[in-house]
């Protein structure tokens, strides 16, 4: 068998060998680091969830300072009466989730301070998507059983979606939020302060003035025929009927409160999967 003889110049060549692997070895980390950073970020998910810090949480800049002043008000009158916590949330859209239940679900979690308490799930995520013209309320499990699904979607659809198409957001908040907590106010069992009333809305099918004619002159034929023709005509009238209302006070009152102090209501708190919503 041959054998190749070692030559004078092999042994010269070993410290340029080995310089040149020590010097890939020290830089090779750093660019895989590198690559793998960039790559990680590239694929790893970003939260689109904003964090819920106060009562009025305004994303989407839609409410004048007037209403978020009372929002703010109405929501700390609730808590301090009954525990009870309320959460307003304005968001420019839902994107990239397809269903605002979904994302109203995720959101009243907070990242792991969800609104109300842990163990009680006496929280209520009020949520104004803008961009997708929606609006839902998310109701705590405590809560349903006053603020349930039919009473969610008939705050949303008569009373708040009016004022939205309008672009009116803050007016629409106020009358959907006045409604919420008066409404779990009678169901504690509590009385607020300066919540304002939330008046009936106009029926969507009112009385024809043709009908209400031909009743008010039979109510008079019958009158006369009852009491005969020396009695005269009674005088019809009394209170007029002012529709269902609720809370307490004029609409329009209750001043500010302002913004100041600790709200703390955001202790754990999670959805019973019930409430409901509009679209306009």
């Amino acid at each position: 068998m041959r054998v190749r003889r070692r030559q004078a110049g092999d042994t010269d060549r070993w410290p340029i060998v080995v310089g040149l692997a020590f010097a890939i070895a020290t830089a090779m980390p750093s660019w895989v680091v590198n690559r793998t950073v960039i790559a990680a970020g590239l694929q790893a998910p970003v939260s689109t969830l904003p964090e819920l810090t106060q009562p009025v949480n305004d994303f989407a800049r839609v409410i004048d300072d007037s209403s978020s002043a009372v929002l703010d008000q109405m929501i700390r009158s609730l808590k301090d009466a009954s525990g009870d916590v309320v959460v307003i949330a304005t968001v420019p859209t839902i994107a990239p989730y397809g269903d605002i239940r979904e994302y109203a679900n995720k959101l009243f979690e907070n990242h792991g301070r969800g609104i109300g308490e842990k163990g009680k799930d006496n929280g209520l995520l009020l949520l104004l998507a803008v961009n997708e013209r929606t609006v839902r309320i998310e109701v705590g499990y405590a809560l349903e059983q006053w603020v349930t699904d039919g009473f969610s979607g008939e705050t949303s659809r008569r009373y708040m979606l009016p004022q939205f198409t309008d672009g009116n957001y803050g007016a629409g908040l106020r009358i959907g939020t006045a409604r919420i907590v008066t409404r779990i106010a009678a169901g504690r069992n509590v009385v607020l302060q300066g919540v304002p009333r939330v008046a009936e809305p106009q029926s969507e099918t009112p009385i024809p003035v043709s009908a209400l004619i031909v009743l008010f002159i039979a109510i008079l034929v019958l009158s006369r025929i009852g009491r005969g023709p020396r009695a005269g005509v009674r005088r019809w009238g009394g209170n007029p009927w002012s529709g269902w209302s609720s809370g307490v006070g004029s609409f329009g009152g209750g001043g500010g409160g302002g913004f100041g102090g600790g709200f703390g209501g955001f202790g754990g708190g999670r959805s019973g999967g019930g409430g409901g919503g509009a679209s306009w």
